[in-house]
């Protein structure tokens, strides 16, 4: 299940929720989009949110669009500072094999290159290449193409 709760500022904004789903139900699999919508100026906030998500193996995130979020837009925002400190964070709490990579585009290629979107990841250092290779693919196989449940859609008659 992918969910895009928007930012702290909103009532949507419910991490505790997606914890108390993922502990009901730990056969389903939780995407929070946008790396919980970080932000860089105060990130007691997205570490509170991954600590409460660290438990539970079957939450994931997705870092699209933070570099809009972080407003780190335009050439001269490249490589994506604040970015770079919510990943590191991310990593340090919830590991390299719950991260996936997404840009949001078309959104997010209105802001920056789409090359860009990637490759500030490729220069940042801080993921190994076997890393990146879980991030930008390997993740995502494992959580949206488990073969129990590719075997369950080739089943359906719908």
């Amino acid at each position: 299940m992918t969910v895009d709760y928007g930012n702290y500022q909103q009532v949507s904004y419910q991490p505790e929720a997606i914890v108390a789903l993922a502990k009901r139900y730990p056969h389903v699999d939780f995407v929070v989009c946008h790396l919980s919508f970080p932000d860089a100026d105060n990130p007691q906030i997205l570490t509170s949110a991954l600590n409460q998500f660290a438990p539970y193996a079957n939450i994931y995130v997705d870092i699209s669009a933070i570099q809009d979020i972080e407003q780190e837009q335009g050439p001269e925002a490249y490589p994506f500072i604040k970015c770079q400190q919510d990943v590191k964070l991310a990593k340090e709490i919830l590991g390299v094999k719950r991260i996936m990579w997404g840009t949001d585009s078309p959104w997010s290629a209105t802001f920056n290159q789409y090359e860009q979107l990637y490759s500030w990841l490729e220069e940042s250092g801080i993921f190994s290449a076997a890393e990146l290779a879980d991030i930008f693919y390997s993740n995502a196989e494992k959580v949206y193409f488990k073969q129990a449940n590719v075997e369950a859609m080739k089943a359906a008659k719908e």
